[in-house]
């Protein structure tokens, strides 16, 4: 039995009290634990595999420490290292409860007469958790794993008994990949965009603001806590393009602020074009012969935040919401079938995350020699964080807390006519107001 889950981003909270509370997980394992018992195997077996974006080391503060060469987007110094492994620890103290529940010894006491395992494959925000070696040994510890297991660290897992590959899908997102095809090593260690707009921007906006307006006095304390959580949940606005209107709608709600908070924008934009990575991208993917291609929308995004003021270009929101959207498209359903492509007929599910959204899509089916049908399809472990959406008619966002996770049995697990591989895809949303 192998259960996937992804994206739990577990952060230091230096930029926001992110993380997912322990009593999630504890009901997590409980309910593993019933669809285990229910399996018809008499030798049970089971594997938990954290399929990528488990430890978030980009959306930290901490990194506001360091010069700009010792942040990840730098020259891979030890500083940077030294920096990660930081960030790493706050996070195992902040969690120090959940990850407990993954132990070895909890995981045994709790899945008896079971032979229990946990996987760890890792995405693009815990890109470093591979690259650098403390920073694994730190990953071994928290998450239980085997340290032999040659399965961790890889960039994706498989396993033909029960037809699945899986990888956490940021391949697919041209702005969260920087490598190319082959997908090598040296493919994942190249530095995407993404990186340096998650912490220069979205986690620096609610950073800088906030000592700007302790600068001016002009927030009572509770007000305070009010505006530095929203700024802070910035990052968590579903879909990705929608995030211009959040803060349009924040600048609506704290019109005393307005200001304050545009000459913020106005100054990060700065200092993130100013970036040496920053230049060095735009001018390797400036294409001359495409006359608005990645690097153009990108610019125009952050020449429209640098320049005008928020409010009066709220009328040409559509337009940069278009660019945001074509910068944050991702096609993981094509990507699922390329990979399919590239597999033999005995894999029947490719399995990712990255995308935040959970789903079963139908990709097609065969009949076998032998007769078998293979339906062949494309699951999403979505993300157990809480996301904002925006309403319909777009006067506001909504926000509440997921939790997903996708089952595949063997034939021997759970017995069924074609004698095939079979999948199960849970999830469950809480709305409760904090």
């Amino acid at each position: 039995m192998l259960v996937f889950i992804s994206d739990l981003h577990f952060v230091d909270e230096t930029a926001g009290k992110q993380n997912i509370p322990t009593s999630a997980f504890k009901l997590f394992l409980s309910d593993i634990k019933t669809h285990s018992e229910k399996t018809k195997n008499k030798e049970k077996e089971l594997k938990i595999v954290f399929l990528g974006d488990i430890f978030d080391l980009l959306r930290a503060e901490e990194w506001f420490r360091e010069k700009e060469e010792d942040r990840p987007w730098g020259n891979n110094t030890e500083s940077m290292k030294k920096r990660a492994k930081i960030i790493l620890d706050k996070i195992a103290e902040k969690n120090q409860d959940t990850f407990n529940l993954f132990s070895k010894q909890n995981l045994e006491n709790t899945f008896k007469d079971t032979n229990v395992e946990t996987i760890y494959i890792p995405g693009n925000h815990d890109r470093l958790c591979w690259m650098i070696d403390e920073l694994k040994e730190k990953v071994i510890e928290l998450l239980g794993l085997r340290a032999n297991n040659a399965e961790n660290f890889e960039h994706y897992f498989s396993n033909i008994e029960h037809g699945v590959y899986a990888t956490h899908g940021h391949i697919f997102d041209k702005f969260n990949y920087e490598g190319g095809p082959a997908y090598t090593d040296l493919d994942y260690r190249s530095v995407p965009i993404g990186d340096p707009v998650t912490t220069e921007i979205l986690t620096k906006i609610p950073y800088k603001l906030f000592k700007n307006i302790e600068l001016k006095n002009s927030l009572s304390s509770e007000d305070s806590i009010r505006l530095k959580y929203n700024f802070q949940e910035i990052g968590n606005i579903r879909p990705f393009w929608a995030t211009l209107k959040w803060l349009i709608f924040q600048v609506k709600e704290n019109m005393v602020l307005k200001d304050i908070i545009e000459d913020t924008i106005d100054e990060i934009m700065n200092e993130f074009n100013d970036l040496k990575f920053v230049k060095n991208w735009y001018k390797h993917h400036d294409k001359w012969y495409h006359p608005f291609d990645t690097v153009d929308m990108i610019q125009a995004c952050i020449f429209c935040l640098e320049k005008f003021k928020i409010l009066s270009f709220e009328k040409l929101s559509g337009i940069i919401e278009y660019m945001m959207s074509k910068l944050s498209d991702h096609n993981d359903s094509d990507g699922a079938i390329k990979l399919f492509h590239g597999l033999n007929e005995n894999f029947q599910y490719i399995v990712m995350g990255h995308t935040h959204f959970p789903l079963q899509l139908p990709l097609f089916l065969d009949q076998q020699d032998n007769g078998k049908i293979r339906e062949s399809l494309y699951l999403n472990t979505g993300t157990w964080i809480k996301n904002y959406y925006e309403c319909s008619e777009g006067n506001g966002f909504i926000g509440w807390k997921n939790m997903n996770y996708v089952i595949v049995y063997t034939p021997k697990e759970k017995p069924n006519k074609y004698n095939l591989p079979v999948f199960e895809t849970w999830r469950g949303v809480e709305k409760r107001d904090e």
